[in-house]
């Protein structure tokens, strides 16, 4: 499916659209903006060159897909492997205390 992503052009605000924004055939079958209710979009041309796949990561920090390098995620935005004991290791499951010990080994 392809993904379109524009801004208003009124107000900025970013959306994904299913279609170009040329394909609706009047402004009246654009869906309208969820900030100012406009129906007018431009393509926006950084988030469409941009490669999302290459920053995702399927650990099992989160139980989704993921942005490379967020908080529970095991693994850098360089990609190098967090493990338990970094400083910068986060886990939903563990204590402070436990977290500290791990620091301390």
């Amino acid at each position: 499916m392809a993904r379109f992503h524009v801004r208003c052009r009124k107000c900025e605000t970013r959306r994904v659209l299913p279609f170009h924004p040329d394909q609706y055939n009047s402004h009246d079958k654009a869906p309208k903006c969820r900030c100012c209710g406009e129906r007018d979009y431009r393509l926006d041309a950084y988030m469409m060159n941009r490669n999302v796949r290459a920053m995702t990561c399927t650990c099992a920090g989160y139980w989704f897909w993921h942005r490379r390098g967020s908080l529970y995620c095991w693994h850098r935005a360089d990609g190098s492997t967090r493990t338990p004991g970094d400083p910068d290791f986060a886990d939903r499951n563990l204590t402070d205390d436990e977290v500290a010990a791990l620091i301390a080994a």
